[in-house]
């Protein structure tokens, strides 16, 4: 009987056989390695069109399920005509360790319309202000802080150090991320940087994951008064190194 495969065919299918498995080897590495996995979730961005300080809140025992979800709803108090409605299963953060003290805390949400889809409740500063993590850029307006959350910004940002700096770019070339950004409540928008001195909940510049959960325990109390002012950038299109 005339042979139907020789050898020289099941060498050809053993080769391919063979290429397929180490393309399989080598894409399934290369996605353990780039892959989230254990390294945390990327930083995701907020774009914050709400901030003020919180009163009290409507339901006592408002917290976050494990997923980070509101569980239940409630009517966060904002002053004697305002106040924000967070209804169960909305996506946020709570920060604020004394929360829901009467003005310990103060609000940051992101909204449709009037409707909450993500929050973040922190701690309140002094004088109508709240303090936020370092800024990471600054474009059109708008001040990308380094855990995501964008916000509008004053023309002259007042800088709070005991150190002179020439620039705005020396000014991040020497700090990295260590300084908080004032928010104001009156101005609602950032007014001013804190040198040498971090919110508790901003993320570890160390940590190459941008996990934004991770978190460095790090004083908050002012170091200075302001004693010089620096001119932010209208417009630039890139990170500030």
């Amino acid at each position: 009987m005339r042979q139907i495969f020789s050898v020289r065919f099941f060498a050809a299918v053993g080769g391919v056989v063979a290429l397929f498995f180490v393309l399989t080897t080598v894409f399934a590495t290369r996605e353990v390695i780039e892959g989230d996995g254990d390294a945390g979730a990327p930083i995701e961005f907020h774009r914050i069109d709400f901030v003020d300080q919180v009163f009290s809140s409507r339901n006592e025992g408002f917290g976050l399920t494990v997923d980070g979800l509101a569980a239940s709803d409630t009517e966060l108090i904002i002053d004697a005509s305002r106040s924000l409605h967070i209804v169960v299963d909305t996506p946020g953060v709570i920060h604020c360790p004394r929360f829901p003290a009467v003005g310990a805390c103060a609000v940051v949400a992101d909204l449709l319309g009037e409707a909450v889809v993500w929050f973040a409740i922190v701690p309140a500063g002094a004088n109508r202000t709240v303090d936020l993590p370092a800024i990471d850029t600054l474009d059109d307006g708008v001040a990308t802080l380094v855990n995501g959350w964008q916000l509008p910004f004053a023309p002259v940002l007042d800088r709070r150090c005991d150190e002179d700096f020439a620039s705005y770019r020396d000014f991040r070339d020497t700090l990295g991320d260590d300084f908080t950004s004032v928010f104001g409540l009156d101005e609602r928008r950032l007014i001013a940087v804190r040198c040498r001195t971090k919110v508790a909940y901003a993320p570890d510049p160390s940590d190459d994951s941008n996990n934004t959960t991770t978190t460095t325990t790090a004083t908050t109390t002012a170091t200075t008064t302001a004693t010089s002012t620096t001119t932010a950038p209208s417009a630039p299109t890139a990170p500030v190194p």
